[in-house]
């Protein structure tokens, strides 16, 4: 099934993702929506309670009026680029944008948004609640993207349930793809092999040829020689699983996942 339906998240300084979403859309002859959390912050419930109610609204209020404004100027920017798209407006009164974005998100078969700030010294709680709220599929793009292709496609294969629930999510993408490579990073030896052999045939009955390549991870971390990888090959894609564990109800990420957000220089498709 091709991906129809698309939610797009905007923000401050988000165009690399915003044109990206756009040709992704046009390529695929799908719907965007879009929405704006306002740069909203999200306040623990204790914060809010104590917190005068004049002082909520006025900030809920300026929030709103924000993001408003943001969708507004893409879709007068879609419109010129001959593209048509929905605007939703989030609730934002709750105080917890990041969840309203990943409950909104589960209508969508994928969220497109862009990379957080590299300089920044944590990864963005949207892309995170997305990612493990959601249960749909997030495409992140990253800041200094160029035009949309999709070429080339890795795919990080560890055997993982995260990882198979990507390759599934990206099938109607692998579709059109004109080389994809099924990459192994680390100690994988025969069985490893063995079974990166097996997606490869999964691949195979529905149509689409892959190849296997196995790296040895002598540039540094598994996120880093794949990176790397990608750069060598002019990937335009990776295909990965997002990982991470709750811990005092909160998502943290798994060291790999946070750092290819950090420092990825294609886009990525990540599942969890």
């Amino acid at each position: 099934m091709p991906l129809k339906d698309l939610l797009l998240v905007i923000g401050k300084d988000t165009e690399a993702g915003e044109r990206y979403a756009l040709e992704l859309a046009r390529t695929n002859g799908a719907s965007v929506t879009v929405t704006s959390s306002g740069a909203a912050p999200s306040l623990p419930a204790f914060i809010r309670s104590e917190m005068p109610s004049d002082l909520l609204e006025h900030m809920r209020e300026d929030v709103e009026t924000r993001a408003r404004a943001a969708l507004e100027a893409f879709s007068e920017r879609a419109k010129q680029m001959g593209m048509a798209v929905e605007t939703v407006m989030l609730d934002l009164s709750t105080g917890d944008a990041d969840t309203e974005v990943s409950r909104l998100a589960r209508y969508f078969d994928a969220t497109v948004l862009q990379q957080p700030d590299p300089a920044g010294t944590k990864t963005a709680d949207l892309i995170e609640a997305i990612l493990f709220g959601s249960g749909r599929p997030v495409l992140i793009v990253p800041s200094h993207q160029g035009h949309s292709q999709l070429k080339r496609i890795l795919i990080a294969w560890d055997e993982g349930r995260p990882a198979a629930r990507a390759v599934a999510d990206a099938l109607p993408l692998l579709a059109i793809a004109e080389r994809i490579e099924v990459v192994t990073v680390g100690d994988h030896g025969r069985d490893r092999n063995r079974h990166s052999s097996h997606l490869v045939r999964h691949l195979a009955r529905h149509d689409i040829e892959a190849q296997m390549t196995s790296l040895a991870a002598d540039r540094g971390s598994v996120a880093s020689t794949l990176l790397a990888h990608a750069v060598d090959v002019q990937a335009d894609l990776i295909v990965m699983g997002g990982y991470g564990h709750s811990r005092l109800r909160e998502i943290v990420m798994g060291g790999t996942t946070r750092r290819i957000l950090q420092t990825m220089t294609v886009p990525v498709l990540m599942a969890h």
